[in-house]
């Protein structure tokens, strides 16, 4: 994982992480119409600034970085997890010199409410956890997003704060290893 400010660094990608019902793995070529269809959804775009034009993500090829996971249920991309550096310059830190982790998550609408991304994101965490111990890993999230503030009760993230970024208000939160990642697979 790499970015801005203080950037601890693990090998990546890990060995697929296996949860009860999902697999965390970096992506593959497989996964190319799963993500197209992803970010292309009005749905999934309400809360990341809008759907992005099919015609465009077709003729991207999505990479395999460092902190993404590709959450696969049977087989299939049903979503994915992120573990990036938050930029110093974004508004929203837990240490003076920012850069810490951020945990971003993004599922296929048809999934939703079935308790996937808490228990991707749990398993990511805990994942993160043993990797990098006693970092902190915050999360960032519309107050309007419901969901994804009931996802970030679920797992253990504490609020620090709320600014206004991309014209909205926006919710900030911490995890602390040992505050738990809670057993979120629900």
């Amino acid at each position: 994982m790499r970015g801005s400010g203080r950037a601890p660094s693990v090998a990546w990608p890990p060995a697929p992480i296996r949860t009860g019902r999902l697999v965390l793995r970096a992506s593959e070529a497989r996964d190319r119409g799963a993500f197209v269809d992803l970010f292309a959804s009005p749905e999934v775009g309400t809360h990341i600034g809008g759907p992005q034009p099919r015609d465009a993500l077709e003729r991207e090829v999505p990479g395999r970085r460092p902190g993404v996971f590709v959450a696969d249920l049977d087989g299939a991309m049903i979503g994915m997890v992120t573990l990036d550096r938050r930029a110093p310059e974004r508004p929203g830190h837990v240490r003076p010199e920012g850069g810490e982790t951020e945990l971003g998550c993004l599922f296929l609408p048809e999934v939703w409410g079935r308790g996937y991304a808490a228990e991707a994101c749990a398993a990511a965490l805990d994942w993160f956890a043993a990797a990098l111990p006693g970092e902190p890993v915050v999360l960032c999230t519309r107050t309007a997003n419901t969901r994804a503030l009931r996802l970030a009760e679920k797992l253990g993230f504490t609020e620090v704060g709320r600014f206004r970024e991309y014209g909205a208000e926006q919710w900030f939160g911490v995890w602390r290893p040992g505050g738990g990642s809670g057993a979120a697979a629900g």
